[in-house]
C-alpha cells in the first residue's frame, strides 16, 4: 500500500492522540498525589497548632500562673474549640487510649484503643504508635455520618510526652476521587475537542498539500509532452509547494526561452550571411576609392617635389579620405605661406645688416671717448681715497678715546652704587637701633611703674618699708634718666637717619649723573665708531670702484673687439642671406616675389684706436692688492 502524504499526516494525529492520553493519565495521577499531600499537610499543621497551645499552657504552669490541672483543662477546652474544613475537629487521647477531648461528649472517658474499622484496622492503637514514634499518618475507613457507609480517612497524630497526650486529627478522602474524576472528565473532553480539531486540520492540510501536488504533476506531464501553454498551479503560495510551483514555472520559462533562442539563432545565421554579402560589396567599393585616392595623392606629391607650392587636391575623394585631402591642402597652404614669408624677410634682413654696420662704426667712436673719460675718473678717485683714509684713521683714534672715557665713567658709577649700598645699610642699622631704643624706653617706663608701685607698697608698710621706699625712689629716678637718655639717643638717631637719607639722595643723584655721562659717552663712542666704520666702508668702496674702473677698461677693449666681430658677422650673414634668397627662388608661390633683390654689402667698421688698451696703473696702486693682469678672449 502506498504511504501517501494524507496517511502520513493521519499517522501523526494518531501519535498525538496516544501522547495526549498518556499526558492525561500522568496529569490525573500527579493531581491525586498533590491533593493527598495537601490533605496530609493540612492535618499535620492542625496537630502542630494544637501542640503549640499545649506548650503554651505548660509555660504558664512553669511560670506559676496556672496549676497543671488548670492548664490541662484550659488546653483541652481550647483544642476542643479548634475546628476547620467541613466540620473537621481535633481529638486528644491519653497514651493508654482513653479519650480526653472529643466533639462527642459520650466518647470522652472511654478507652478507644480497641476500636477497629470495617477492615479490622485498630486505628486508635496505630495512631498511638505513630505518635510515640515522633508523629505519623494512619489510613483507615470510617463513616462520614452515623449509620452511613465507611469511607477512606487519613489521620495524623503526635505525642506530648510531658502530659502523656496523643493529639490527632483526620480528614475524609472520598471527595478526592470525585475531584480526580471531574478533572479527568474535563481533560478528556478538552482533549477530544482538541483532537477533533487536530484531525480536521490534518485532513485539511493533507488535502491542501496533495491536491496542488497532483495538479503540479499533471502540469509537468504536459510540459514534458511539449505543451508550453499549460498553467502552473499554486504559484501564489508562500510555502514549499509555492516554491515547487516556482521551480516548475522556471522549467516552463526555460523551455520557452530555449525555443526562442533557437529561433533567434536561425535568424542570426541568416543575418550573418546577408551581412557578409553586403561587406564584400562594400570592400570592393572601398578598394576602388582607395586606388583613386592614391592616384590623386601621387600627382600632388610629384608637383610638390618640383617646388610647386600652388598644388591642391581639388577633386572629391571618398568620405573616409576627405580628412586626409583637407590636411594635405592645409599643410601645403601653410608651407606656401611660410616660404613667402621667408622671401619677404630676406629683404628685411639685408636692411637690418646695413643698420648693424652703421651702429658698429658709432660704437667704435664711443669706445675711444669712454677710455679717455676713465683716465680722468681714476685721477679723481685717487685723491678722494687719500682723504677718506685720513678720515678713517682720525675716527679710529677718537673711538678709542671715547672707549677709555666710557670705561672710567662706568668705574665711577660702580663706586657710586657701592656707596649707595653702604649708606642704605647704615640707614637700615639706624632703624634697628631706633627699634632697640624704643624697647629700652618701654623697659624704663615699666621700671618706673614698678618703682611707683613699690613706693606705694612701702608707704603702706610704714616704718618697715621706709628703706624699701628709698630704694624704689632711686630706681624710679634711674628709670626716668634712662628714658630721657633713650629719647635723646632716639632724637640723634632720627637726625642721623635724615642726614643719611639726604646723603643717599645726593649719592643717588651723582650715580644717575654718572649713568647719564656713561650713556652720553657710549652714544658718542657709537657715533664715532659709526664714523670710523663708514670711513672704512668708503675706503673699501673706493677700492671696489678702482677695481670696477679697471674692469671697465677691460670691457672697453672687449667692446672694440666685439665691434670687429659684429662687422665680420654682418658680412657673413649677408652672404648667407644671398644663399637663402637663391634657395627660396626655387619654389613656385602665389603673391610673393620669387627672390629678394640684392642689397649692397655693409662696409667693415673702423677698428678702435689701440691707445685705449693701456692699463690704468694709478687705479691699481692705492687699493693694497695688485690687480692681476689677465688676457681676455674674443666672444
Amino acid at each position: 500500500m502506498k504511504f501517501t502524504i494524507s496517511r502520513k499526516l493521519i499517522s501523526l494525529v494518531a501519535i498525538s492522540l496516544a501522547v495526549c492520553a498518556a499526558l492525561i493519565t500522568l496529569a490525573l495521577f500527579s493531581q491525586n498525589r498533590l491533593l493527598l499531600n495537601e490533605r496530609k499537610s493540612l492535618v499535620q499543621t492542625q496537630v502542630q497548632s494544637a501542640i503549640g497551645v499545649t506548650k503554651y499552657m505548660m509555660s504558664l504552669v512553669e511560670s506559676g500562673a496556672l496549676s497543671e490541672e488548670q492548664a490541662k483543662r484550659a488546653a483541652l477546652n481550647t483544642i476542643g474549640s479548634m475546628t476547620y474544613g467541613n466540620g473537621d475537629y481535633i481529638f486528644v487521647n491519653a497514651i493508654d487510649g482513653v479519650s480526653l477531648q472529643h466533639p462527642n461528649p459520650k466518647v470522652v472517658g472511654q478507652n478507644l484503643s480497641g476500636m477497629k474499622d470495617a477492615n479490622g484496622v485498630s486505628f486508635t492503637a496505630d495512631m498511638t504508635k505513630a505518635a510515640k514514634a515522633g508523629g505519623g499518618f494512619v489510613s483507615y475507613q470510617w463513616p462520614r455520618v452515623a449509620d452511613g457507609p465507611a469511607v477512606d480517612k487519613i489521620s495524623y497524630a503526635n505525642l506530648v510526652p510531658e502530659w502523656g497526650w496523643v493529639i490527632g486529627t483526620g480528614v475524609f478522602m472520598d471527595d478526592l476521587r470525585q475531584i480526580s474524576w471531574n478533572s479527568g472528565v474535563q481533560l478528556v473532553g478538552w482533549s477530544a475537542v482538541l483532537l477533533a480539531g487536530l484531525i480536521a486540520a490534518a485532513l485539511f492540510i493533507a488535502r491542501s498539500i496533495s491536491r496542488p501536488i497532483n495538479d503540479m504533476t499533471e502540469a509537468m506531464r504536459h510540459l514534458a509532452d511539449g505543451d508550453k501553454d499549460v498553467d502552473v498551479p499554486a504559484l501564489g503560495r508562500g510555502d514549499e509547494i509555492g516554491e515547487m510551483a516556482g521551480a516548475v514555472q522556471v522549467f516552463k520559462e526555460a523551455a520557452i526561452e530555449r525555443d526562442r533562442l533557437s529561433a533567434e539563432a536561425e535568424a542570426a545565421r541568416i543575418d550573418r550571411e546577408q551581412a557578409k554579402e553586403r561587406q564584400t560589396a562594400l570592400d570592393t567599393a572601398k578598394a576602388e576609392d582607395l586606388r583613386a585616392f592614391v592616384a590623386t595623392v601621387q600627382v600632388g606629391f610629384e608637383r610638390l617635389s618640383k617646388g610647386d607650392l600652388t598644388v591642391r587636391m581639388a577633386d572629391k575623394v571618398a568620405q573616409e579620405f576627405e580628412p586626409i585631402r583637407a590636411m594635405f591642402n592645409e599643410s601645403v597652404g601653410k608651407l606656401e605661406d611660410a616660404i613667402g614669408s621667408v622671401v619677404t624677410s630676406v629683404g628685411s634682413i639685408r636692411n637690418g645688416l646695413q643698420e648693424i654696420s652703421t651702429a658698429s662704426s658709432d660704437l667704435a667712436k664711443r669706445t675711444e671717448q669712454q677710455a679717455a673719460s676713465l683716465e680722468e675718473t681714476v685721477a679723481a678717485i685717487t685723491q678722494v681715497t687719500a682723504g677718506v683714509n685720513e678720515t678713517a684713521k682720525g675716527a679710529k683714534s677718537a673711538h678709542k678715546a671715547a672707549g677709555d672715557a666710557r670705561q672710567k665713567a662706568q668705574t665711577g658709577g660702580e663706586i657710586v652704587r657701592r656707596t649707595v649700598e653702604a649708606m642704605t645699610g647704615i640707614k637700615a642699622s639706624s632703624e634697628q637701633i631706633s627699634e632697640i631704643i624704643g624697647v629700652i624706653d618701654e623697659i624704663a617706663f615699666q621700671t618706673n611703674l614698678l618703682a611707683l608701685n613699690a613706693g606705694v607698697e612701702a608707704a603702706r608698710a610704714g616704718e618697715a618699708g621706709k628703706g624699701f621706699a628709698v630704694v624704689a625712689q632711686e630706681v624710679r629716678e634711674l628709670a626716668q634718666r634712662s628714658a630721657s637718655a633713650a629719647k635723646e639717643i632716639k632724637a640723634l638717631i632720627l637726625r642721623s637717619q635724615g642726614q643719611v637719607e639726604g646723603g643717599v639722595e645726593l649719592v643717588t643723584s651723582s650715580g644717575q649723573s654718572l649713568d647719564e655721562i656713561v650713556a652720553a659717552v657710549e652714544t658718542m663712542a657709537s657715533v664715532i665708531g659709526n664714523i670710523a666704520s663708514n670711513a672704512g666702508e668708503q675706503a673699501e668702496s673706493l677700492k671696489e670702484v678702482s677695481i670696477a674702473a679697471d674692469e671697465m677698461d677691460k670691457v672697453t677693449q672687449q667692446n672694440a673687439a666685439m665691434v670687429e666681430e659684429a662687422t665680420a658677422a654682418s658680412v657673413s650673414l649677408s652672404d648667407e642671406t644671398d644663399s637663402l634668397a637663391r634657395t627660396v627662388a626655387q619654389f613656385k608661390t602665389r603673391g610673393f616675389a620669387r627672390a629678394a633683390e640684392a642689397a649692397p654689402r655693409p662696409a667693415a667698421a673702423k677698428a678702435p684706436s689701440r691707445a685705449t688698451q693701456k692699463t690704468v696703473a694709478q687705479l691699481k696702486s692705492f687699493g693694497g692688492n695688485a690687480a692681476v693682469a689677465e688676457d681676455w678672449e674674443e666672444f
